[in-house]
């Protein structure tokens, strides 16, 4: 596996020439078949391949980005323009299936294997360029290795405990980590990615959550015969998404383990918890009655499965929680919830506000109607009403992708009501939209700061 995972990444997809070069095999293959399916035809039947792409861009439209609506910000408009070429193409296959040159049936048995191998390979050369241009956009697989599978070798965490030998309780002293620790020999030179179920509590009263299992690293120091006491940091994804997005497309494995090898195999446990359930579903990060819940599974359940199931410092000021976009909301809403569980943060490219698209679908279906329970769980509302003193102490970064307009507007408007509520917050930005080359880059900017407010390191700024 690691010979064949080590030349599948070597197969990048995300290329800055790989849109434009996307671009134009569509456009060669619908001018390929105007040739030789459509040109003959009658004007009005020619009129009817553009018009059915249009069709298909529209109707993908209504469907996912107003009917369905899995995500907040619709289907995605990068997406609509690939739905109407295939729309355009399968249209040219069948419109022009059974004309060739001037209205010639074609008889011979090799002519029409030679028709089949055109639409086959016309259908493979579109759909291949339509899904290769939506993920240069969205960034979200960036070699061959993390559309197979082979992005991350993991192990499940009781197969991880039961082979290790036990190492004695951490004590954590009075320096930074870096300061005081000193690795064992046996400790290795890479961490771990492992699996785990981390299931939610009561769920009485309520449809119920049932999260999916979580992803979890575990760097060099945690690895060995000795331990320190480790920070926590828990990380939460997009939506739609997964807990293993962030190994197997944000890198997170690459960048813990490049961390810990300049500070002595020291790096945060990392536990990617899951806020959705459902790729799909969208439960606000709030305890509600359609969506189980999810505010309790991540600010008691969570917390108290890691202290329970994995030796690490129990100090909440050496506890972070992170996310992206839904995520980073999700992050936003734990820290103005509970400030006492989570002393540190990373939002990256958050919303102003939990949502369903607006403010009044979120309220009626996301929140019964009830807009004080809405507001209980939005984070400028909580920040704003909140007396002094609770937020004294926490500390975070705002980060947002520069092309990224709609959740650019929304960093400064958090960071400005966490500022006035008391936190310590500073604000990132990076070239690109809202994109996993983003989330990548964005995380590993920030883990050396993050390293200082956890306590491996000395602190440094922020900014």
């Amino acid at each position: 596996m690691d010979v064949t995972g080590g030349a599948l990444k070597a197969i990048h997809f995300l290329q800055s020439w790989l849109g434009g070069a996307c671009t134009a095999v569509a456009a060669a293959v619908i001018a390929w078949l105007w040739w030789r399916r459509t040109r003959h035809l009658p004007w009005p039947r020619q009129l009817v391949v553009p018009a059915v792409g249009v069709v298909s861009e529209v109707g993908f439209q209504l469907a996912v980005g107003v009917l369905w609506r899995p995500f907040t910000n619709g289907g995605g408009w990068f997406m609509r323009p690939w739905v109407g070429v295939m729309g355009i193409v399968i249209t040219q296959l069948v419109t022009g299936n059974h004309t060739e040159g001037r209205h010639r049936v074609v008889h011979s048995r090799n002519r029409r294997l030679v028709r089949a191998t055109e639409s086959t390979s016309s259908l493979v050369a579109v759909a291949a360029s339509s899904l290769l241009a939506v993920n240069t956009f969205v960034a979200s697989c960036p070699t061959l290795a993390s559309v197979l599978g082979y992005g991350v070798a993991t192990t499940a965490l009781r197969r991880l405990q039961s082979a290790a030998a036990q190492s004695s309780a951490p004590v954590r002293g009075d320096e930074t980590l870096e300061e005081t620790w000193r690795p064992p020999s046996d400790m290795p030179a890479h961490g771990e990615a492992v699996t785990a179920d981390i299931p939610a509590g009561d769920q009485s009263g309520t449809k119920g959550f049932t999260p999916r299992g979580a992803f979890i690293y575990l760097p060099p120091a945690y690895l060995g015969s000795q331990r320190p006491a480790l920070p926590v940091l828990v990380l939460l994804t997009g939506q739609p998404g997964s807990p293993s997005d962030w190994f197997e497309l944000g890198g997170l494995k690459d960048t813990m383990d490049a961390y810990a090898a300049t500070h002595h195999g020291l790096a945060p446990v990392v536990v990617v918890a899951d806020l959705l359930g459902d790729p799909y579903t969208n439960p606000l990060c709030s305890d509600t009655e359609a969506g189980g819940k999810v505010a309790a599974y991540l600010e008691n359940d969570v917390p108290a499965w890691i202290r329970a199931n994995l030796q690490v410092d129990n100090d909440p000021a050496h506890w972070a929680v992170a996310g992206l976009s839904n995520g980073g909301t999700c992050a936003m809403q734990v820290v103005s919830r509970s400030p006492g569980t989570f002393r540190t943060f990373l939002a990256i490219s958050p919303e102003e506000h939990p949502t369903l698209g607006s403010e009044e679908r979120t309220i009626s279906q996301g929140f019964g109607g009830n807009r004080a329970a809405y507001e209980a769980n939005d984070p400028l509302s909580l920040m704003a009403a909140a007396p002094p003193g609770p937020y004294e102490g926490i500390a975070g970064i705002l980060s947002v992708g520069r092309q990224d307009e709609r959740y650019l507007r929304a960093v400064p408007v958090l960071a400005e009501a966490a500022t006035k509520a008391g936190m310590t917050v500073t604000t990132r930005q990076y070239d690109g939209g809202h994109t996993w080359a983003v989330w990548r880059q964005a995380l590993a900017d920030q883990v050396d700061w993050l390293g200082g407010r956890l306590g491996i390191t000395r602190s440094q700024p922020a900014s």
